[in-house]
């Protein structure tokens, strides 16, 4: 064990009310524990261990109201954990330290992964401006595509009775001439016309110019 060392009063009164650790109450805490480092953020837990370990030297200080712990004067001496507990106290605090240090780590961690999301983010916000204005030129797009598919139906449509009016026309006009043709192609049986009139050949006797003009009895 360690031999007993002088400590301000302040220090020793600080430790058993649990107050803030200045650096001396740290030193009191690192020799009691017997700790080799040990800073605020794990003071607390020294503290707990140093003040089981100061009530069970001096089960009278346990009767001391704050104000009187005063009076008991300006120094105290105390003395060290022994071995086997300092051991336990450094385990102690060494799994403080490791949680500390690993909650470091995470904050750390946190912090670049928030920085990094905000620069994304930052990167992000134009591309989504950019997406939105494609959105919305496709919109447009498609739009544009229905309205000419639409116009598109209605042409060829229109185009398909076109063609439909073009094949009655030639189907009457194939049917009119073949109707034309045979009539054209089949003489009548008395060498003239069906049913036009019959030309060519001796005027007839009774039409006023057929004949000799000037035959007969009467002129």
């Amino acid at each position: 064990m360690a031999e007993a060392k002088v400590f301000p009063m302040n220090a020793f009164v600080s430790v058993l009310r649990g107050e803030a650790a200045d650096q001396t109450q740290l030193d009191m805490l690192a020799y009691i524990t017997q700790a080799e480092t040990l800073d605020a953020d794990i003071a607390p837990v020294a503290q707990a261990l140093s003040k089981a370990w100061i009530y069970e030297q001096e089960p009278g200080l346990t009767k001391y109201a704050e104000g009187d712990i005063a009076k008991l004067g300006n120094q105290v001496k105390i003395e060290a954990l022994p071995e086997g507990e300092a051991i336990r106290a450094q385990a102690v605090l060494d799994i403080m330290a490791a949680l500390k240090a690993e909650n470091a780590a995470l904050k750390a961690e946190v912090e670049t992964l928030t920085a990094a999301k905000a620069d994304l983010a930052a990167k992000i916000a134009p591309l989504e401006a950019q997406v939105k204005v494609t959105e919305t030129q496709n919109a447009a797009g498609e739009a544009k595509v229905t309205m000419a598919s639409s116009k598109l139906d209605e042409m060829s449509k229109k185009l398909t009775d076109l063609m439909a009016e073009v094949d009655k026309v030639k189907s009457q006009g194939v049917v009119v001439a073949g109707v034309a043709g045979d009539g054209a192609a089949a003489p009548a049986a008395d060498g003239g016309a069906a049913d036009g009139p019959v030309v060519g050949g001796e005027p007839e006797d009774t039409f006023g110019l057929g004949g000799d003009a000037f035959g007969g009895d009467t002129w």
